[in-house]
């Protein structure tokens, strides 16, 4: 789920959507502080799921949903709660696009970069991560910066190909892959930190957290399969929109897992 972002959980106090997520503007609104126990339902019902070694899984997916659904209010507001990220997602789409659309030639053009062809994908990637997810900022930015390099050591086969080489949908999977670990990474932050701390040994905590990881990734598949999302079929200019329908959709499809 990610763990470079790990720490002692939100405050319950801090807004819903906090101002910061959001570019300012000259008439900006401090939002009111949240619910301070609007997080102790879906936390405490995650540390039962940890505390039983992740074999109820239901109540694991119960916990994320009372969180989208309760806690957040909603897949909208859980969308905007992953602030500067949703802008990483849509760089790494527009990347998808240009490279579906014009090949190595495009992308190096669009990058003022030279000789991509005879890179691995993996190290071409790797390369770009300042311009998909710049560094430093508020914490959805390091969220965001995290998801987007575990899921290049997330697909090892990306260090044997060419990246003149890769194929559409193989982009395709690190963009999902990418997202599902940022909805990851904002989960174990807002109700999941113990998931580090709580289980006794280490091949549990690989077990809860390939679980959880596993839910997400299936949610955003769905979503992405759903809205017909392919990176041949890209508006340029749209990104934006299309991150957050996929952001949306999959927090939706959690909502009605976990409550099923």
């Amino acid at each position: 789920m990610g763990t470079s972002t790990h720490n002692r959980g939100q405050n319950g106090r801090t807004p819903l959507v906090p101002s910061w997520l959001e570019q300012p503007d000259n008439d900006i609104q401090i939002p009111p502080d949240g619910d301070a126990d609007r997080f102790r339902v879906p936390r405490n019902e995650f540390t039962r799921y940890i505390n039983s070694g992740g074999r109820d899984t239901s109540l694991g997916r119960r916990s994320i949903s009372n969180y989208i659904k309760n806690s957040l209010g909603g897949s909208t507001n859980a969308t905007h709660r992953l602030g500067a990220a949703r802008k990483s997602s849509a760089k790494l789409i527009d990347f998808a696009g240009i490279y579906a659309s014009g090949g190595v030639e495009a992308v190096e053009k669009y990058f003022s970069i030279d000789n991509l062809s005879n890179r691995t994908a993996s190290n071409v990637f790797i390369s770009l991560t300042n311009f998909i997810c710049p560094d430093g900022g508020p914490q959805d930015e390091g969220i965001a910066r995290d998801a987007y390099i575990s899921a290049i050591e997330e697909t090892p086969e990306l260090a044997e190909i060419k990246f003149e080489d890769l194929t559409s949908d193989q982009f395709m999977i690190i963009v999902e892959r990418t997202m599902a670990n940022v909805i990851c990474n904002r989960i174990t932050n807002d109700i999941a930190n113990k998931i580090i701390a709580l289980p006794q040994d280490q091949n549990t905590t690989k077990s809860l957290i390939s679980q959880i990881k596993d839910f997400v990734k299936g949610a955003v598949s769905d979503s992405v399969s759903h809205l017909n999302i392919k990176a041949g079929n890209l508006p340029q200019g749209d990104t934006l929109k299309i991150v957050d329908q996929v952001y949306k959709t999959s927090f939706d499809i959690m909502v009605s897992v976990g409550e099923s």
